[in-house]
């Protein structure tokens, strides 16, 4: 698929047209959805991925939690590493969103805190109070799960 050789590429706005197209034609797919989050947040379609992230963590929180950036070729570890370390160009709050978004990928407690300060910046906003409250059930299920 073109979508996943743009998205191997880093390729994000080409990847995301192409997998936007593979999505019309496999609704269910969840790596395509996974992949479309970070190339939406990468372009800065800030309620596009938020609404397909909101989906697929209720549908399946596991799938984008069990990410191996090696196996999977994942490029959060990076783009977190730009976002946390660099000034960037975008709003506060964008830079949270995205570094909450982006961390669940790899440590929901760290994706917690972000989605925090992303509520705590906008308490009125209730997709991300919701996407907060499912992060924290699903720890809590986690951690009963270690015991």
């Amino acid at each position: 698929m073109l979508g996943n050789q743009y998205f191997l590429a880093r390729k994000y706005c080409e990847a995301m047209e192409q997998l936007e197209e593979a999505l019309l034609l496999d609704p269910a797919s969840k790596p395509i959805k996974k992949k479309l989050i970070i190339c939406f947040m990468l372009s800065h379609k800030f309620q596009t991925a938020l609404s397909l992230f909101e989906q697929l963590i209720i549908e399946d929180i596991a799938f984008i939690m069990d990410s191996d950036p090696y196996r999977d070729d994942c490029p959060c570890p990076k783009i977190i590493y730009e976002f946390e370390n660099n000034v960037s160009t975008i709003e506060e709050y964008d830079r949270l969103l995205i570094l909450g978004v982006l961390w669940l990928y790899c440590d929901i407690e760290v994706s917690i805190k972000y989605f925090e300060k992303v509520v705590e910046l906008d308490k009125n906003n209730t997709t991300t109070n919701r996407i907060l409250r499912k992060l924290k059930l699903s720890e809590k299920q986690l951690k009963r799960e270690d015991n």
